[in-house]
């Protein structure tokens, strides 16, 4: 079943501009905005003066559990913040999932959004003890949600991980990106000449970052081209 024969115009939202610029093939019934932490608020109040029936959320995720590596897609059940309080996505067609399958591999999963970068396994630990059911970490999905909710408007959220128990985010890297997800230049060079060890740090970085981003856009590009949307 496509979306499109359901809801005649779809929001597409996403953490990062650069995650959105990953969408090629937009058409008039796809609307597209961007936004994490409370920023993702004011991007979904666009979609929903847009006139969009449906959300789908789509971007880079912390992974806290052992089994979910970069990579790696994760269709998104419930959605909680760090008050432990709950939402519900849209539960898929299960026509629209056995059409995906064909094309994609992933997984199912629950959210929890949190309101600062979770950098390192010893603290992606601590929130899988305290929230046993989650196994993926974002920080802007229950924020999209809950405006959604107010509108009476379905979402479905679909992530990449991006930095998974393996790899932690060195700490450096948060005072050289801008609210846009785009590296400070100015910054990171004096960062970079200050230390110049990091630079091996920053390889795998973009290592775990080049395959996130392919895989994100191959999903993208999947569902647009198969015209589930």
């Amino acid at each position: 079943m496509e979306l499109r024969k359901k809801f005649k115009k779809i929001g597409l939202i996403f953490g990062l501009k650069r995650e959105m610029k990953l969408v090629s093939n937009k058409n008039n019934n796809i609307v597209c905005v961007y936004g994490y932490g409370k920023a993702s608020k004011n991007a979904t109040q666009e979609l929903i003066k847009a006139g969009v029936n449906i959300v789908i959320n789509f971007g880079f995720a912390g992974s806290i559990s052992k089994s979910l590596k970069n990579g790696d897609i994760v269709f998104i059940d419930k959605l909680f913040n760090e008050k432990k309080e709950k939402l519900s996505t849209l539960k898929f067609d299960k026509d629209l999932l056995r059409s995906i399958k064909n094309s994609l591999k992933f997984s199912k999963g629950n959210l929890l959004t949190v309101n600062k970068i979770i950098a390192n396994k010893e603290k992606k630990l601590n929130l899988a003890k305290k929230f046993k059911s989650i196994s993926v970490i974002d920080m802007e999905a229950f924020y999209i949600r809950k405006e959604l909710l107010k509108a009476k408007i379905p979402m479905i959220s679909i992530k990449v991980i991006f930095d998974d128990l393996s790899f932690d985010i060195p700490l450096f890297i948060q005072d050289c990106i801008n609210d846009d997800g785009d590296l400070k230049i100015v910054i990171f060079f004096r960062k970079l000449l200050l230390n110049p060890l990091i630079l091996f740090e920053l390889l795998k970085l973009n290592t775990n970052f080049l395959k996130s981003k392919n895989v994100l856009k191959n999903l993208i590009d999947n569902l647009l081209d198969e015209q589930l949307f």
